[in-house]
């Protein structure tokens, strides 16, 4: 039976016109001319015929699925896919790579910190709660192409490898290190407490035993892991994973093989990637990681599996991924969703995101960029669907850079194919209902709702959007992601070893030329400050067990807490007036005071942050979103002020009672929206009343009523003056509008006490409880009164 219908845009006849801009492609424009020539009798070209097997299964867009299409969009903005946020993520994470390596060689690491996956391309949520996929690039390494021809120069301080491509498969390749006796001799003797520790760590390694050929224990020898971020550590592939980030190490190759050439040279029909992409793509080299091929397989040599190293071309992924427009990453967001819940329970990892951003690079490549429209977003998932189902009819997943591979290897069992293909013809046969039915991000419960209203606006940023959840996730108090992993299962011996090995390479290094990192300086001394934090607390801690007070370590920590003043940032002089008060330095930490103070009371004038906090609106949120991160990073450290359990001893005894506001109250997911921003056993407070907190417990050890009873005052006007406000997300999770202010109010309640009038004490930290009833450490200072009580009652 014939059905005839008109052409609508994404129809059968928009494909097949889609293969025919294929304008700079010899092969194809032969081809052309063959068919001219032939008249009817026309033959399609491979592309073609890939193109039209795959509109088989495209519907008409109806008008009914172009609205649908424009609600699902607007869903999407407001979950998070949308152009403002995408580009807010992306702001921050290229940031954190430029601080991680400024970071890293001023510690005498020389490494490069990158950030690939959906948090810096922007295609994820919250519900989502992706991982961050951070790689370190050893930049100890000089690599070449064994059809290269490289010299080894007396005065280098890199190892010369070679990368051996010709005896593996197509994705992988065997590292040499060129005369392993002469480069070992070039770098002897090491020092393991003044060489960079990279080079000092691959060299406990006798690579003359393997002819030079490099094991992937040979990164695993250079990582520099302390034992317990080893035991905590899962491994995903070639990645490490340890508290929802997964760390790659990697090495880098600024050639590009043969078979990595492949996206330059086969045909495409031209609209994307575009030329200037391609363009700056060629300028990329590789990145080789430690990850064999699958074993089970026939590319598989098992001799030397421990041997082949991976090739990726992440820097090329993230370049395409950052060349597509925001209802490509809607479509692929979509498709990520649909995965998670309708085929991980039973596929699990086996069917990767990478399978899906594969068929969205193909599906893009080979449709009319006319097609990939906000009202035709039903559709632009179905693209990706019949692309992908076509790699899994033929049991071939092709790399989209990388030539003679198949991305089904090791991954799917021969008997899953057709299986897989039926579930999919399935899910595409009923994709609206599919998209309904998302649980994730209350999608489908969005949907139902907002397809009977009126939703013309531009929804995605109100109080309770993604943008705004997000913004407040980030500046709002959680310990900034670079400051290092927690280490508070070491012992306080264990700790003060960390801290003396690190300042001493930050007294070797540091004055490493920053270089065009110099911007991001910041996020140095954001580190150094934390690692003063760290060490003093353990020295005071060392000292409250009865040891000798440590006057040589102290002095080394407040050397680095006077170092990160030169950023001029409030939060990094309130962390060093808050380590002078617990060192018992009362009259300095009294010299800081007027200062800080002033410096924020001229701040508040212009801090966005603060703003932000007093007065939530969607104008502050995108403002914020917009701005550069330099000038919101410090508006934050200006504002809010963070420690770690392990600098506890820096923070006033009492105040120690917030790391353990998490074991009160259920958990939420609001917590976790961003994993490597968990706050939840840190002593988080506001700047302004910290400052006034630690004014009034000085001035009262110094006998200064007349300031102790002022500093009480300014935090009484504080807490007062603040315009408290709930704010309540789409996914019903609560939080404040100005973060913290729980433990604002806990510290007066302190104040109280401290002037023996429990009775307002106790009503403050009530407040503290009805304001936020959830991971409140007022509990405890509740529990605390009662106890008292109790015992006065007994006597």
């Amino acid at each position: 039976m014939l059905t005839i219908r008109k052409e609508v845009p994404g129809t059968e006849s928009d494909i097949e016109s889609a293969s025919y801009h294929i304008n700079d492609c010899s092969k194809f424009a032969s081809l052309k001319m063959a068919r001219n020539k032939r008249g009817k009798q026309k033959q399609t070209t491979p592309t073609e015929s890939n193109t039209l097997k795959t509109s088989q299964d495209w519907e008409s867009n109806s008008t009914d699925d172009k609205e649908f299409s424009e609600t699902l969009s607007r869903v999407l903005d407001y979950v998070g896919v949308n152009a403002d946020l995408i580009q807010f993520r992306r702001k921050i994470m290229l940031s954190y790579e430029r601080e991680f390596t400024l970071i890293y060689n001023a510690f005498g690491s020389n490494r490069r910190g990158y950030i690939f996956g959906s948090q810096i391309e922007g295609t994820t949520t919250i519900g989502m709660m992706s991982d961050r996929d951070q790689l370190q690039r050893f930049d100890l390494f000089r690599l070449f192409l064994d059809s290269e021809n490289p010299h080894i120069l007396p005065h280098d301080h890199q190892v010369v490898i070679k990368v051996s491509t010709h005896v593996c498969a197509s994705q992988y390749c065997v590292l040499t290190m060129i005369e392993p006796s002469t480069q070992a001799r070039r770098f002897q003797p090491l020092d393991p407490y003044r060489d960079p520790f990279d080079i000092v760590n691959f060299f406990k390694w006798d690579w003359t035993t393997t002819d030079g050929m490099i094991h992937h224990k040979g990164i695993s020898v250079i990582q520099n892991q302390l034992p317990l971020i080893r035991m905590l550590t899962e491994r995903h592939g070639p990645a490490q994973n340890i508290w929802n980030i997964d760390n790659i190490y990697a090495c880098y190759c600024k050639s590009l093989p043969k078979q990595c050439k492949f996206i330059f040279e086969r045909p495409r029909p031209g609209h994307w990637p575009s030329g200037k992409t391609l363009k700056k793509a060629k300028k990329y080299g590789i990145f080789i990681v430690p990850q064999g091929p699958p074993k089970h397989t026939n590319i598989c040599t098992y001799d030397y599996f421990d041997y082949q190293w991976r090739i990726s071309t992440n820097l090329t992924e993230r370049l395409l991924m950052f060349s597509l427009d925001t209802v490509h990453l809607k479509a692929y967001v979509l498709i990520k969703m649909l995965r998670t819940e309708l085929f991980m329970p039973e596929y699990q990892n086996r069917l990767s995101t990478f399978h899906l951003k594969t068929a969205l690079f193909f599906a893009v490549e080979n449709t009319r960029p006319d097609v990939w429209r906000e009202d035709n977003l039903i559709n632009c998932v179905k693209y990706i669907l019949v692309t992908f189902r076509r790699f899994l009819k033929r049991r071939n997943c092709p790399h989209f850079t990388i030539a003679n591979v198949n991305l089904f290897d090791g991954k799917m069992e021969r008997h899953e194919f057709q299986k897989l293909v039926n579930k999919l013809t399935f899910v595409m046969n009923s994709i609206r209902t599919k998209i309904e039915q998302l649980q994730m991000d209350n999608i489908g419960t969005m949907l139902n709702e907002r397809s009977t209203t009126n939703s013309g606006q531009n929804i995605y940023c109100t109080n309770n959007s993604a943008l705004f959840n997000y913004v407040c996730n980030i500046f709002q108090g959680g310990p900034h992601t670079i400051d290092g992993f927690e280490f508070s299962g070491l012992s306080v011996s264990n700790r003060i070893a960390v801290f003396e090995q690190e300042f001493m390479r930050f007294e070797m290094y540091y004055r490493t030329p920053l270089n065009k990192y110099r911007t991001y300086d910041y996020g140095l001394h954001s580190f150094i400050s934390g690692l003063a934090s760290f060490g003093a607390s353990a020295y005071l801690e060392q000292k409250t067990k009865g040891r000798e007070y440590n006057h040589d370590g102290i002095n080394k920590a407040r050397q680095m807490f006077i170092q990160s003043l030169q950023s001029d940032i409030i939060g990094y002089y309130m962390r060093y007036a808050s380590f002078l008060f617990c060192n018992g330095d009362y009259d300095e930490a009294c010299t800081y005071f007027d200062l800080i103070e002033t410096k924020i009371e001229e701040d508040k004038k212009t801090n966005l942050i603060y703003l932000l906090c007093h007065s939530p609106s969607e104008a502050l949120t995108l403002q914020i979103a917009k701005q550069s991160y330099l000038k919101s990073v410090k508006q934050r450290f200006s504002v809010f002020v963070t420690f770690r359990q392990t600098e506890a001893m820096c923070v006033p005894e009492f105040l120690r009672c917030e790391m353990y506001r998490w074991r009160f109250g259920t958990n939420t997911s609001s917590d976790f929206r961003i994993p490597f921003y968990s706050n939840e056993d840190c002593i988080c407070a506001l700047i302004e009343p910290y400052l006034y907190y630690i004014q009034y417990l000085t001035y009262r050890e110094l006998h200064q009523e007349r300031k102790r009873s002022d500093a009480l005052e300014k935090i009484l006007k504080f807490t007062t003056n603040i315009k408290f406000r709930r704010v309540v997300s789409s996914n019903g999770d609560m939080f404040q509008s100005f973060d913290h202010f729980d433990t604002s109010l806990n510290i007066l309640g302190h104040c109280f006490e401290l002037e023996q009038n429990f009775v307002l004490a106790w009503i403050t930290y009530i407040l503290s409880l009805r304001m936020l009833p959830q991971r409140n450490a007022a509990v405890l200072h509740i529990i605390r009164l009662l106890w008292q009580v109790y015992q006065l009652l007994r006597t």
